[in-house]
């Protein structure tokens, strides 16, 4: 009884093994059509660089000094009247924790800029410079299928590797970029390399483009 009963037992689990095979067979045709099709109907990306541009003695971070107190999330880093940076974290008590260096007011310093906060409350702060090289680019996409940021990745002198989402992105505000829609990006690089050429790559595009 017992033995009679384990070769059913080992049947019906071949069986059920059989059944799985085929099915996973199945779904793998199915998925390797449907890939398939997607790739030959789906237009590759095609992107374009606007300008592009290195400086050599760009404002790669703003080093905080001082915590000081009575600061606020928004208050704006100065450099005489121009706006380089931003207050993005703060203590309990008001004491500077982070600050962001900002697009704008980003250029080629001749000299380490002295910086102040711009606040109506904080005191006793201090924040300084710290200069290097800054890449800037404006990137379009002239092609019509809608670029996912997270998989685009940019290259320096083809060997410095960056994931797009890791830097700066100011526009556009999001996680794509829309057919005709162009991005500026701005790259911290913070070495003192002169750097000669920046490339970006998307699936199965890529596009160089010499650096000023």
């Amino acid at each position: 009884m017992s033995a009679s009963t384990g070769i059913g037992g080992l049947i019906v689990g071949m069986a059920m093994l059989a059944v799985f095979v085929m099915f996973v067979g199945t779904l793998d045709a199915r998925l390797s059509t449907h890939l398939s099709v997607t790739e030959q109907n789906d237009p590759p990306p095609d992107v374009a660089f606007v300008d592009a541009n290195v400086d050599l003695n760009g404002l790669v971070q703003i080093s905080i000094t001082t915590n000081g107190s009575g600061y606020s999330v928004g208050d704006e880093v100065l450099d005489g009247t121009n706006v380089v940076g931003t207050v993005t974290d703060v203590d309990a008590s008001g004491g500077l924790l982070a600050v962001s260096v900002a697009m704008e007011g980003n250029r080629d310093f001749t000299s380490s800029p002295s910086l102040t906060i711009g606040t109506s409350g904080g005191s006793s702060g201090a924040v300084s410079a710290v200069l290097g090289s800054v890449v800037h680019a404006n990137i379009t996409n002239v092609g019509s299928t809608v670029l996912a940021l997270d998989e685009i990745w940019t290259f320096l002198d083809g060997e410095n590797v960056e994931h797009l989402p890791d830097l700066v992105v100011a526009e556009p505000i999001g996680n794509n970029l829309y057919s005709g829609e162009t991005m500026w990006v701005m790259w911290l690089e913070g070495s003192a390399t002169a750097w000669e050429r920046l490339a970006i790559s998307v699936g199965e595009t890529t596009v160089v483009t010499e650096l000023v």
